[in-house]
């Protein structure tokens, strides 16, 4: 089960959907670590709202992210979203056909504002700027770690994910949080929140470590 001794840790944190037996230096966490994004706090004026993000996963093992996928989540969100915007980044792992899958609504559909291919991009992508504008994120949910990255700001998070773009682990981590709070199902796009959660995994473990 593991692939390390882990009586020589002092302490191992260890994602709570992953369902890690407790001892006594095993601590589980929500969420996975990242580097916050330090946001520029200033709006862009060209977008007319509601402004939704929308971050796209890839693929991972046998769970393959497919243009049919993109197709959907694209027709519910424009036709839900008919006086706003749209924001699109896909992942390092997209494949290439649902980039082009991207690239082509948004060259059919001008409520798509902007659009970026980290992995097809050399320099930094607008990311921080694009987290700015947003009023809503809509967020595949084969990324703990996007998700965990998006549930830092103080903005709505709506989770897309079935059995073939994620695995158990992933499907659990996506139940467990819209449960929680933190997060809700893609089937709530543009619903009023009255209260929104946030959690930042690397405060807490940084916090647990500074403890010891």
């Amino acid at each position: 089960q593991y692939s390390f001794f882990l009586n020589n840790c002092n302490i191992i944190f260890t994602p709570s959907h992953d369902k890690i037996k407790n001892k006594s230096n095993v601590k589980q966490i929500l969420g996975s670590p990242s580097k916050k994004i330090l946001l520029n706090k200033i709006k862009s004026k060209s977008y007319s709202s509601p402004v939704i993000l929308i971050l796209i996963g890839g693929n991972h093992g046998r769970y393959k992210m497919r243009p049919e996928t993109i197709d959907y989540i694209l027709t519910k969100v424009i036709k839900k979203n008919k006086k706003g915007s749209i924001l699109i980044s896909s992942s390092r792992r997209t494949p290439y056909d649902v980039i082009a899958c991207i690239n082509a609504w948004n060259e059919n559909n001008k409520s798509i504002k902007l659009v970026v291919h980290p992995n097809l991009q050399m320099k930094n992508t607008p990311l921080s700027q694009m987290l700015v504008d947003a009023d809503e994120i809509i967020i595949t949910g084969d990324s703990v770690s996007m998700i965990s990255e998006a549930c830092k700001y103080k903005k709505p998070v709506r989770i897309f994910f079935n059995k073939k773009i994620c695995s158990s682990k992933h499907i659990n981590f996506c139940k467990l949080i819209i449960k929680d709070g933190y997060a809700f199902p893609f089937e709530s796009l543009l619903k009023k929140c009255n209260k929104i959660i946030t959690f930042d995994t690397t405060k807490i473990i940084t916090e647990e470590i500074m403890k010891m």
